[in-house]
C-alpha cells in the first residue's frame, strides 16, 4: 500500500476532506523538493493551502507554476512576514472537515496517516506533534532540543498547559478548534502555543504522539533572535491571560 493509499484508508469514515495548511516564508532552495512528492500522492479529498508570507526570494514564482501544475494545490499570500498569522488565516479559511498543519521543512506524512487515525476515536478532536516525545529520533542540535524542554517547562508553569510542545504538526476535526483562532491575540512564533493552550482550556481532547525530525535547513529565523521573541511572547501571554488563557 503506497502513502496515497494510507491516507485514504487512514482518514476517518465520516470526513470527506483533508486539507494541510503550511505556511511558507523564503522557501526557494527546498520548494519544490518538498512540496512535489507531496501533491503526487494525495487521495481524492486532500488538498494542500500553502500561505506564503511576505517572501522576497522566488518562492512565489515558484507556487504560481506548482499552482498550475497540481489541482489539488492552493496558495494565499500575505503581505509581511508573519508565521502565526499565516498559520491563522489558513484555519479561519479553511472548509475542511479535517485540517493538518504541519512546516515545509517537515511534511510528516507517517504523522498524518497516525493522526488521522486517532481522529477516528470518539475522544480525540486534536492531534498535537510533539519534539519531546520523538527522544532519540529528535534530530536537531542539541541547542535548539535545549530551547525546546526550556519553553516547554515555562508554559506549564506559567500557563498551565499540560503537554510537552505546542509548535509541531497538528491533525484537527476543523470544528472542534474553529471558534479558537478568532480568539488569538497574539500571532508571529507565539500563535500556535496560544492556539493550542487556548484549545486544551476550551474544552478540545488533544492527543500527543512523538514526531521524526531532522534538520534539512537552517531555521529562517535564528534561534538568538527566536528565543527571546518567544520569552516575550510567554510573558505577556502569562501577564495577560494566565492559566485562564
Amino acid at each position: 500500500m503506497n502513502t496515497g493509499e494510507k491516507l485514504h484508508e487512514a482518514c476517518p469514515d465520516n470526513a470527506t476532506t483533508v486539507e494541510i495548511i503550511v505556511p511558507v516564508y523564503n522557501e526557494e532552495s527546498i520548494l519544490e523538493s518538498q512540496l512535489v512528492p507531496v501533491l503526487k500522492v494525495l487521495p481524492v479529498g486532500f488538498k494542500i493551502l500553502i500561505v506564503e508570507n511576505g517572501s522576497t526570494d522566488g518562492t512565489g514564482n515558484i507556487l504560481q507554476h506548482l499552482e498550475g501544475e497540481y489541482p489539488v494545490l492552493n496558495t494565499i499570500s500575505l503581505p509581511d512576514p508573519n508565521y502565526g498569522l499565516a498559520m491563522k488565516t489558513g484555519l479561519m479559511r479553511s472548509t475542511a472537515d479535517i485540517v493538518i498543519i504541519d512546516d515545509l521543512d517537515v511534511l510528516d506524512m507517517d504523522f498524518w496517516i497516525r493522526g488521522l487515525c486517532l481522529l477516528s476515536e470518539d475522544d480525540i478532536d486534536l492531534v498535537q506533534g510533539s519534539k519531546i516525545l520523538a527522544g532519540k529520533d529528535d534530530k536537531r542540535p542539541l541547542i535548539r532540543k535545549v530551547a525546546t524542554r526550556t519553553l516547554t517547562f515555562l508554559l506549564r508553569r506559567l500557563l498551565g498547559y499540560r503537554g510537552t510542545d505546542t509548535h509541531g504538526p497538528k491533525v484537527v476535526w476543523r470544528d472542534a478548534i474553529k471558534e479558537i483562532p478568532p480568539l488569538c491575540e497574539y500571532e508571529l512564533d507565539i500563535f500556535p502555543t496560544e492556539f493550542v493552550i487556548r484549545a486544551q482550556n476550551s474544552g478540545v481532547n488533544i492527543r500527543e504522539v512523538p514526531i521524526h525530525l531532522r534538520e534539512i535547513r537552517a531555521t529562517p529565523l535564528p534561534l538568538h533572535k527566536r528565543v527571546p521573541r518567544a520569552l516575550r511572547d510567554i510573558w505577556r501571554l502569562y501577564k495577560g491571560a494566565g492559566p485562564n488563557i
